[in-house]
C-alpha cells in the first residue's frame, strides 16, 4: 500500500476530530444565543439558511414539543377520567340493579297487603278477581301434584305419571309468576294512587321506603345520563383511529426525534454567528453582537483557529492526493509509451511481411508471364 495514502487517512482523522471539537463549540454557542435571544426578533431577513430561518425553526420545534406535551398530558387526564366515568357508570349501574330489585320486592309486598285487604278499594278490584283466579289455579296445580305423588303403578304409569308432573309443574310455575306479576302492578298502582300522601296504615314504611328508593333511582339515573355524555365526549376527543396509549407513545416518540435534531439546529446559528460575525455578512456582526457575551468572542477564536486547522489538513490531503494524482498519470504515461513501442514494432513487422508478399507477387506474376508465352508460342519444330 502506498504510505502516502496510509498518511492521508491519519490526516482524515485528525480532521475529523478537529471538526468536531469545532462542532461542539459551535453547537454551544447556538444553543446559548438561543436562550439568550428568547423571544427577541434579532434578525429581520428570514430567507432559507439565514440566521432568522434558523430562529424560526428552532421556534417551531420548540412549539411542536410544547404542543406534544399538553397532548399527551391531556391525553393522560383524560385516560384517568375515563376510568373514573367507567367505575362511577359501573356502581351506578349495580346501585340501580340491586335498588330495583328492592323496589320490586316492596311492591309486591305491597300489592299483597292491598289485594289481601279485606275491603279493597274500587281501582284495586279487578285485580283482586284476577288474585282470585290465580290462587284457585294455583291451588288446583298443588293438589294435582300432590295426587300424582301418591299414584303408583307400572312403568307405563310411571311414565305417563312424569309427563302430567312435568306439565303441571310448568302451569304451577307460570300461574306464580303471574301472581307476582299481578302482585308488583297492584303495588305500584298503590304507590301512584298515594303518591302526595303517605298512607297512616300498615303499609306506611313500606310505602316511605319505596318512594325514597324511587327518587334514588331517579337520581342515579340523571347523574347516569351526565356521566355517559361526559364519556361520550372525551371519547369524540380522543377519538376511535388508535387507541390513547399508543397516540401518547407516537408523540413522546417524535419529541424524543425532535430534541434529536437540537444540536444540528444549534451548530447552524452557531455557524451564521461565527461567519456572520468574522465578514459582518448582512449586518450580522450588528444583530450577534448583543447576544455574545464574554465568552462569546472567545469560542469565536477558537472555532476559527479550529476552522484554520481543518482547512490546513485539508489543503495537505489534497496536496497529497494531487502527487498521488500526479505519480498515478506519469505511470499512466509510461504504459502508454510502451503501448506506442510495442504497436510501431508491430507495424514494423507487418510492413516487412507486406514488402515480402508484394515481391512474392511480383515473382508470381512474371512466371505467369513466361507460361503464357509459352503456350501461345510456335513449338513445330519440336519432335
Amino acid at each position: 500500500m502506498d504510505e502516502r495514502k496510509s498518511i492521508i487517512k491519519d490526516l482524515e482523522e485528525k480532521k475529523r476530530i478537529l471538526i468536531g471539537t469545532r462542532n461542539r463549540l459551535l453547537e454551544g454557542l447556538g444553543e446559548a444565543l438561543f436562550q439568550r435571544i428568547g423571544d427577541e426578533e434579532p434578525f429581520s431577513d428570514s430567507q432559507a439558511g439565514s440566521p432568522g430561518a434558523v430562529l424560526l425553526e428552532y421556534r417551531g420545534m420548540q412549539k411542536e414539543i410544547a404542543d406534544s406535551t399538553v397532548a399527551i398530558k391531556s391525553l393522560e387526564l383524560d385516560i384517568i377520567r375515563l376510568k373514573e366515568l367507567e367505575g362511577r357508570i359501573a356502581a351506578i349501574e349495580t346501585e340501580q340493579s340491586m335498588l330495583k330489585g328492592e323496589l320490586a320486592q316492596i311492591h309486591v309486598r305491597l300489592g299483597m297487603a292491598v289485594l289481601g285487604a279485606s275491603d279493597p278499594n274500587n281501582a284495586s278490584a279487578p285485580l283482586k278477581k284476577q288474585e282470585e283466579d290465580l290462587l284457585v289455579k294455583i291451588e288446583e296445580h298443588e293438589r294435582a301434584l300432590e295426587g300424582l305423588d301418591e299414584q303408583g303403578g307400572g312403568i307405563f304409569n310411571w311414565l305417563g305419571k312424569n309427563a302430567r308432573t312435568a306439565v303441571e309443574k310448568a302451569l304451577l310455575s307460570k300461574n306464580r309468576s303471574d301472581l307476582e306479576k299481578l302482585y308488583l302492578r297492584a303495588g305500584i298502582e298503590y304507590l301512584s294512587s298515594i303518591f302526595d300522601e303517605l298512607p297512616a296504615d300498615e303499609n306506611a314504611k313500606d310505602a316511605e321506603k319505596a318512594l325514597e328508593i324511587k327518587n334514588r333511582v331517579s337520581s342515579l339515573t340523571d347523574e347516569l345520563v351526565s356521566l355517559r355524555e361526559e364519556r361520550r365526549k372525551i371519547g369524540g376527543v380522543i377519538g376511535t383511529d388508535s387507541s390513547p396509549a399508543h397516540r401518547i407513545k407516537s408523540l413522546e416518540r417524535r419529541i424524543a426525534q425532535i430534541k434529536k435534531e437540537f444540536p444540528a439546529v444549534y451548530l447552524k446559528l452557531g455557524s451564521l454567528a461565527a461567519a456572520s460575525v468574522a465578514s459582518d455578512a448582512c449586518g450580522g456582526k450588528e444583530a450577534f453582537a448583543s447576544f455574545l457575551n464574554d465568552d462569546g468572542p472567545g469560542v469565536l477564536e477558537k472555532a476559527e483557529l479550529l476552522s484554520s486547522q481543518i482547512a490546513e489538513e485539508e489543503l495537505s490531503i489534497k496536496k497529497i492526493n494531487a502527487a498521488i494524482r500526479i505519480d498515478e498519470e506519469k505511470a499512466e504515461i509510461e504504459r502508454l509509451k510502451k503501448a506506442i513501442v510495442a504497436q510501431r514494432q508491430k507495424i514494423t513487422a507487418a510492413e516487412d511481411a507486406i514488402a515480402s508478399h508484394e515481391e512474392h507477387i511480383n515473382e508470381t506474376e512474371q512466371h505467369i508471364i513466361e507460361l503464357e508465352t509459352f503456350i501461345q508460342g510456335d513449338h513445330g519444330g519440336e519432335n
